[in-house]
């Protein structure tokens, strides 16, 4: 296939960040180019060009797009200290009210809202107080779990003894147990659409880990602003990626220090 020139590759990152929010940089071009190039082959076109223009004339292909840049690399127990301040943070708000709204707004393959919900059982029990909803650009992850299969990878922090009680074993395959899966509501979201963000509703604690890293300035601080200004409940908290700061955008959101991690609180 040839090489996409500079003013396509130019056309199509623009409206891949007019549709999805995320920016390539013209260093990652290359990246582009391989998570495009098996699409172009799949739909039989000639070159980028074609894409581009199979792209502007049909709308479903939107979602095949997403999935192709989306990247679903996670595990269970990610940054485990994050999860730690969230238990904290739930026993204080449950000072205000008895259920919790809480929202994994970048859900990949399901690893993070499972994690919530076994973290939540441990301390609670089955019955946990909070409703929990998961969200992706992507339909494939979504659907990747709903159906909650695993590898031993995406299982590599968690003991044997949580492995038993919350998945079905099958040789290296795990299954997330049924009770777990039920207390889930998956959703597809672009978080740049605010038609999809209209429909999120008031949450109490978002989860927004490692997804605005592939979001430029204008487009984080769009998400930011909507989900302080329309999402987010007073006294709620907003977790990034470890790594993550949103300390350069323009933001009445609060850092909160706690001995094990960062957190972001709206306190007014």
């Amino acid at each position: 296939m040839p090489e996409m020139d500079s003013e396509i590759f130019e056309k199509l990152r623009d409206f891949i960040y007019e549709k999805s929010g995320i920016f390539f940089e013209y260093s990652k071009k290359y990246l582009l180019e391989n998570k495009l190039s098996r699409r172009i082959q799949e739909l039989k076109l000639r070159d980028f060009e074609d894409y581009l223009k199979f792209l502007q004339l049909n709308k479903n292909e939107l979602f095949y797009l997403f999935d192709a840049i989306t990247i679903n690399e996670t595990y269970f127990f990610r940054h485990a200290q994050q999860i730690e301040v969230f238990l904290i943070v739930v026993n204080e708000l449950l000072n205000y009210k008895p259920i919790l709204n809480i929202w994994s707004a970048a859900c990949s393959t399901g690893e993070e809202p499972y994690t919530l919900v076994i973290a939540l059982t441990e301390k609670y029990g089955n019955n946990i107080p909070a409703r929990i909803l998961a969200s992706d650009i992507s339909q494939e992850v979504l659907e990747k779990a709903k159906i909650g299969v695993y590898n031993d990878y995406a299982l590599k922090e968690l003991t044997p003894a949580i492995k038993q009680k919350y998945f079905d074993i099958e040789k290296n395959t795990y299954k997330i147990k049924d009770f777990v899966k039920n207390k889930v509501t998956y959703k597809q979201v672009n978080l740049v659409d605010n038609k999809d963000l209209s429909t999120i509703g008031k949450m109490d604690i978002i989860f927004l880990r490692n997804i605005l890293i592939y979001f430029n300035n204008e487009s984080r601080q769009k998400v930011i602003d909507k989900i302080y200004n329309d999402i987010l409940n007073k006294n709620g908290y907003l977790f990034l990626g470890a790594t993550e700061s949103i300390s350069r955008l323009n933001t009445k959101l609060k850092l909160v220090h706690f001995k094990q991690a960062l957190a972001y609180k709206k306190e007014e």
